[in-house]
């Protein structure tokens, strides 16, 4: 059971990601496409899945999730990488700081996958 909780985290981080650099570019060519209602409602099903299969991770490998740094770091970045994703998809009032906030999320993204991957707060190692 645990390993197919795994696959589908990893599975649904991999969608999330695709999700959001689709929607990104989008914003970028400035599309009227990221106003479907597809594109608004999806990525929050797909994330609130991730969440909960991160959550149903961490309390079963570690009871005491919250004592593992690389855990809080990812989880920190994750907070970061939705505020600077909404100011990059709708929140921007101006397309420099879209733009901006898109490739500062795109970043953090990376340093969430590092993370996840390698079990270590140091980005890349």
């Amino acid at each position: 059971m645990l390993s197919f909780i795994k696959e589908l985290h990893v599975t649904l981080a991999v969608l999330t990601a695709v999700l959001f650099i689709y929607r990104g570019v989008l914003m970028l060519a400035g599309s009227g496409r990221l106003h479907r209602k597809w594109l608004r409602i999806t990525p929050h099903i797909v994330d609130t899945f991730l969440l909960a299969s991160g959550l149903w991770m961490a309390i079963r490998y570690y009871s005491a999730f919250y004592y593992q740094p690389w855990l809080l770091v990812k989880l920190a970045a994750i907070v970061a990488y939705i505020v600077l994703g909404a100011i990059a998809i709708k929140r921007g009032r101006t397309k420099m700081i879209r733009i901006l906030a898109f490739l500062g999320s795109l970043l953090i993204l990376a340093y969430i996958f590092s993370v996840a991957v390698n079990k270590t707060p140091v980005p890349f190692p």
